[in-house]
């Protein structure tokens, strides 16, 4: 006698192969706005949705697109911090790796986007969360689980950097 299929199973499959359908471009694009590389972006936004699939599947996710936006956000910040290894060691070594100094004649865009790379990964995130996003305070502090004064005050820091970064010309 053959057992049938729980409903469930199937229900929370098609659930999650709709969440993967309808906004992965949208994760896609978060992603990039993180880490400048689209190749990088999605490999996060991959790695997220294999990470998240194991736990929505036995029912220890509640609301699935916050919780994929979050493991985005730790995919790409656990990228960085491997990232910021790799050069130390790679300096220590004498090698140099590509600085992603752009040539004299580039646009406006692409200076902002250099300076944005080149904002300690925290300060990015909040950066991209609030202004690119469109995130309230309060949203972008709950997705980061940190209190909504320190959304605001990374927020701060980093548009004074990007300031910096562009009338220096540092970029």
């Amino acid at each position: 006698m053959t057992r049938p299929l729980p409903i469930a199973a199937g229900t929370r499959h098609d659930q999650f192969a709709r969440a993967v359908a309808d906004h992965h471009a949208d994760l896609a694009r978060f992603a990039f706005r993180l880490c400048g590389d689209r190749a990088l972006a999605e490999d996060a936004v991959a790695e997220a949705y294999a990470k998240v699939w194991a736990r929505w599947r036995r029912g220890r996710v509640d609301d699935l697109m916050p919780y994929l936006r979050r493991a985005v956000v730790n995919e790409v910040y656990g990228r960085g911090r491997r990232r910021q290894v790799e050069q130390r060691y790679a300096a220590r070594a004498g090698d140099r790796l590509p600085t992603g100094q752009f040539e004299a004649g580039v646009g406006d865009r692409d200076a902002l986007a250099a300076a944005l790379d080149r904002l300690p990964l925290r300060q990015r995130v909040v950066v991209v969360l609030r202004v690119v996003e469109d995130v309230s305070e309060q949203d972008a502090a709950d997705l980061l689980g940190i209190p909504a004064g320190t959304v605001k005050s990374r927020l701060c820091r980093a548009l004074d950097n990007l300031r910096r970064m562009l009338e220096d010309h540092d970029v």
